[in-house]
């Protein structure tokens, strides 16, 4: 039989390495980046070996990556070595003979055949076997699961001592391995869904979705409410032709019932109720068809407050002060609308909000509505306005006014750099203001007065 030549078989065994080392890098990656998602529905689906291998990865995670790291290790040495034995000597044979000295010789040998072995290895070890266990990480990790479990308790009696003794390191540094950093941060998350926007996986409009519901926890309800001066009220005394009057010009659903006063809110109105009554008995008493009404304070939390809502399958909200005086109205759609953005029914006349218009032919100039929120005026003027206990730019008008303008009455300030020409007061509300930005008067003029104090001149007579 024959046999192959030295260098032949040398390449054989180089060849079945590198195959060795892809082959098993392909496992390690396809097992580790498996989605857990799939694994599970493949598991649910009855699959043997997705349920083998989920069972296999909850509590032998650790010692699987280990096995596969100290069998690379070996193959990558292995592969090293005999590289060197095959080349060095040759390598340093072609030096000499150029007049290289003959230790110069060997570090340019192995330098060199380090480097093409390593460059070689990075491709076929690595970067292709990772390729392939991205694509097809599922199919991959479970067709070889029983592989993956056999070389792992193989290799535990190996990499037991070495995990050991790494673990006795890490704790002389006050690292803990053992303690479980799988938790996700919503910081995390946050770049993970910038990134997955930025490469095209996830829609402009998804991404703003999921940053939404994140604010959710810090927005307070009074960021959301209607404000009772925006609020379609209905006064119990009104009776049900006003009532009626009402309903069909506003469209809504659901109604705050007042009786004597704003604050004496007694109970909520459904329509369909409503029309109910009149169908039936148009003379009867309203309080009979009220609601109770849903309290809830105004420092409650976005996402706290969807919570309840859902637990207490309510619809409509009333938001009180500290005080228990009425502060407006939250409806389950309001909060829907902080997470998808504004939503319309057939009735709805969808229009442009425009709180913040630049007037036309005018550089600095805007016409902006009282209702306009404080950060939306900074981001479209440029400006920074110091936080302060309003929410709204008429919040800002009337805290430096220091009164209420009367119906009609166009005040004119200035707060920093803006000049406010106040062009629309209507019920005691601020409607509407011309903001203008103006250099603000850096310069303040002083004369200073040169003052000369007077010494006292004192004589010492000598004695």
């Amino acid at each position: 039989m024959d046999t192959l030549p030295p260098t032949q078989s040398l390449w054989v065994i180089l060849l079945i390495l590198f195959g060795l080392s892809m082959f098993f890098t392909l496992i390690e990656q396809s097992t580790i980046v498996v989605n857990d998602a799939k694994l599970k529905k493949l598991a649910d689906s009855g699959n043997k070996k997705a349920i083998r291998l989920s069972k296999f990865l909850d509590g032998n995670s650790g010692d699987f990556v280990a096995s596969i790291q100290f069998i690379n290790s070996l193959l990558l040495l292995s592969i090293g070595g005999c590289a060197i034995y095959m080349y060095l000597i040759p390598l340093v044979s072609y030096f000499t003979e150029l007049n290289i000295n003959i230790i110069a010789a060997c570090i340019l040998s192995f330098v060199i055949i380090s480097f093409i072995t390593t460059l070689v290895y990075l491709i076929f070890g690595i970067f292709v076997p990772k390729g392939l266990a991205g694509k097809y990480s599922e199919s991959i990790s479970v067709a070889l699961t029983p592989i993956s479990i056999f070389v792992t308790y193989l290799s535990i009696p190996f990499v037991w001592i070495p995990r050991i003794i790494s673990k006795i390191i890490l704790k002389i540094f006050g690292i803990r391995p053992d303690e479980n950093d799988d938790d996700v941060t919503e910081e995390e998350i946050r770049m993970m869904v910038d990134i997955g926007s930025e490469s095209g996986a996830i829609d402009d409009d998804e991404k703003e979705m999921i940053h939404n519901i994140f604010e959710m926890d810090d927005k307070p309800v009074e960021d959301i409410m209607t404000h009772r001066t925006d609020a379609v009220i209905l006064w119990i005394n009104d009776g049900p032709d006003k009532w009626e009057e009402i309903i069909n010009e506003t469209n809504h659903t659901r109604y705050p019932v007042c009786g004597n006063a704003i604050d004496d809110i007694i109970g909520v109105l459904n329509s369909r109720d409503f029309y109910k009554f009149l169908l039936k008995d148009r003379n009867g008493n309203l309080r009979d068809i009220l609601r109770e009404p849903y309290f809830v304070p105004e420092s409650i939390k976005a996402d706290e407050m969807f919570s309840q809502m859902q637990d207490k399958n309510a619809h409509f909200a009333i938001v009180l002060d500290e005080y228990g005086g009425f502060r407006g109205i939250v409806t389950q759609e309001d909060l829907i609308e902080e997470i998808v953005g504004e939503l319309y029914s057939e009735y709805d006349q969808p229009e442009e909000e425009q709180e913040i218009v630049k007037l036309p032919g005018e550089d600095d100039s805007w016409l902006i509505q009282g209702c306009a929120e404080i950060e939306d005026v900074e981001e479209e003027l440029g400006i920074d306005i110091p936080d302060e206990e309003y929410n709204t730019f008429a919040g800002l008008i009337l805290d430096e006014l220091g009164t209420v303008p009367a119906d009609g009455e166009m005040p004119e300030l200035s707060f920093g750099s803006m000049k406010i020409n106040v062009t629309k007061v209507a019920d005691h509300r601020i409607e509407e203001a011309v903001v203008t930005l103006v250099e603000p008067d850096t310069e303040n003029s002083s004369e200073s007065d040169e003052i000369n104090e007077p010494s006292d001149d004192k004589n010492h007579d000598d004695n």
